[in-house]
C-alpha cells in the first residue's frame, strides 16, 4: 500500500534524561529532546493485518494536523520542533476517517464490513491510575496513531475496535459517504475543543459571551460548538485576514485583528467590556498558544464566575495576574484530547443533525501522493483544516 512514512533517528540531547518509558520503548515524552534528522516520504509499505481485538480500515480521509507538519522541522542541530510524544520510524497522521473492511474475531462493539467510522487519536489503556478514574487524555500508557504507531497517512490501517465511532448518522443525514469521511476525519480537532470547552470548562449557561483566541482548525471548531450552545456574543481575536474569515463563516459575531487594535492605540480587554455593556466575558477559549499576551486581555475582561479554557500548546513560560481570578471568582483550566467522556459519540450527533458543518473550515484537498503540499499549507498559519484523501483527484 501507499503511505507517507516518516523515518528519524534516537539521539537523546546532552544532559536529558530518559524517563524508564522512553528507555524501554524507544519513543519520546517531548519529542524535540530525541529525534534527530526527521525525513519522510511518500513510499510502499506493507498492508497491515488486523489483530483480533482491530478492524482494517480503508482511509477515506485524512485531517493534516499542525503537530504532522512541526515534527518535520527541524532546528539548527537537526533535531525535530516537535515536542510532543512520538515514536519513529511511523506512518504519520492523527485524524482520519474509512470504511471496515474487515473485522477481528474479537472486536466487541457492533462494528461491521461497509461501516464507516472516526478513530480517537487518544489510544487510552483502561488500566493505570488516570484511566480508572475516567481521565483518559491523561492515560499514563497512551498511544497514539501516527505519532505511536501507525495513523492514517495511508490507504489502510489497522485499529482497536473499542477506539472506532460509528459515521453511519452522518451518512444518512448528508446522503453521501464522502462528506461523512471528511466530517469524520475532522471529530478530533472538535473533540478537542468540545474537551476544552465542556468536559474540562464546564460550558456556559446560554447567553453567556464568549471569547475565541486564535482561529486555526481548533479555534474555529470552538466557534462553531459555542455558536451552537447558546453564546450571547462570540468575539474571536485571529491575527490573520484569511482565517478572520473562516471565524466569521463558522459562527464569530465580531472578529479582530489584535495587532491592529494595538497599532491603533485600542485596549482590547476595554473593547470586550464595551460589547458586552460591562458584563464581561464568561468564558474564554484560550486556542492560540499565545498565551502571554492572551492573558492579560482575559484578566480585565473576565465576567463574575468567569472561565479560562487552556486548550492551545504555549511555548516558554506565562506570566498570569492571579487577582482578577480571585476577585472574580474565575477559573483556569487546563485541556488535553479528546478522548472518552462521550465526546465522539456527541460530536457526530450535532454533526448528523445539521447543528455543525465543519465542511466550512475545509481550505484544502489533496492526494495522498500530494501531501507534501497539504503539509505546507497546514503549516502556513493561514489555511484551516487541509485533508487528505486517496479518492481525490491529484492537483
Amino acid at each position: 500500500m501507499r503511505a507517507f512514512y516518516v523515518e528519524a533517528n534516537f539521539v537523546p540531547k546532552p544532559g536529558y534524561k530518559l524517563s524508564q518509558r522512553e528507555e524501554s520503548s524507544g519513543r519520546s515524552a517531548r519529542g524535540n529532546s530525541i529525534w534527530k534528522d526527521i525525513k519522510g516520504a511518500v513510499t510502499d509499505r506493507p498492508t497491515p493485518v488486523p489483530k483480533a481485538d482491530e478492524v482494517l480500515l480503508k482511509i477515506g480521509a485524512a485531517g493534516i494536523c499542525g503537530t504532522d507538519a512541526h515534527l518535520l522541522f527541524q532546528d539548527e542541530d537537526g533535531y525535530t520542533k516537535y515536542d510532543g510524544h512520538s515514536k519513529y520510524p511511523i506512518i504519520t497522521g492523527h485524524e482520519f476517517s474509512g470504511e471496515i473492511l474487515e473485522v477481528g474475531k474479537e472486536v466487541q462493539q457492533n462494528l461491521k464490513i461497509g461501516d464507516l467510522v472516526s478513530v480517537e487519536s487518544m489510544n487510552w489503556c483502561g488500566a493505570c491510575d488516570a484511566c480508572r478514574m475516567g481521565m483518559f487524555n491523561q492515560c499514563q500508557c497512551l498511544e497514539e496513531p501516527g505519532l505511536t504507531f501507525d495513523g492514517g497517512f495511508a490507504e489502510y490501517a489497522v485499529i482497536k475496535g473499542k477506539y472506532c465511532y460509528l459515521l453511519n448518522d452522518i451518512v444518512d443525514y448528508y446522503g453521501d459517504k464522502m462528506t461523512a469521511f471528511e466530517m469524520g476525519a475532522m471529530i478530533e480537532p472538535v473533540g478537542v475543543a468540545y474537551n476544552g470547552l465542556f468536559v474540562r470548562g464546564g460550558g456556559i449557561r446560554p447567553g453567556g459571551h464568549v471569547v475565541v483566541f486564535g482561529a486555526g482548525p481548533i479555534g474555529l471548531a470552538a466557534i462553531a460548538l459555542m455558536k451552537t450552545s447558546g453564546a450571547g456574543k462570540l468575539i474571536c481575536f485571529e491575527t490573520t485576514a484569511e482565517r478572520r474569515q473562516l471565524a466569521k463563516d463558522c459562527g464569530a459575531d465580531y472578529v479582530y485583528d489584535p495587532i491592529q487594535l494595538s497599532e491603533d492605540g485600542r485596549d482590547a480587554s476595554e473593547l470586550l467590556m464595551e460589547i458586552t455593556k460591562g458584563r464581561g466575558i464568561a468564558l474564554f477559549a484560550e486556542c492560540s498558544g499565545a498565551t502571554n499576551a492572551t492573558y492579560p486581555v482575559m484578566a480585565g475582561a473576565l465576567a463574575i464566575g468567569g472561565k479560562t479554557v487552556q486548550i492551545g500548546h504555549s511555548i516558554g513560560k506565562t506570566s498570569i495576574d492571579l487577582y482578577p481570578y480571585m476577585f472574580h471568582a474565575g477559573s483556569i483550566s487546563g485541556s488535553n484530547g479528546q478522548s472518552g467522556q462521550g465526546i465522539y459519540n456527541d460530536v457526530i450527533a450535532l454533526m448528523a443533525s445539521g447543528r455543525i458543518d465543519t465542511r466550512k473550515m475545509v481550505t484544502g484537498r489533496v492526494h495522498l501522493e500530494d501531501i507534501e503540499n497539504g503539509l505546507i499549507q497546514a503549516a502556513n498559519r493561514v489555511s484551516g483544516k487541509v485533508l487528505v484523501s486517496m479518492d481525490y483527484l491529484r492537483l
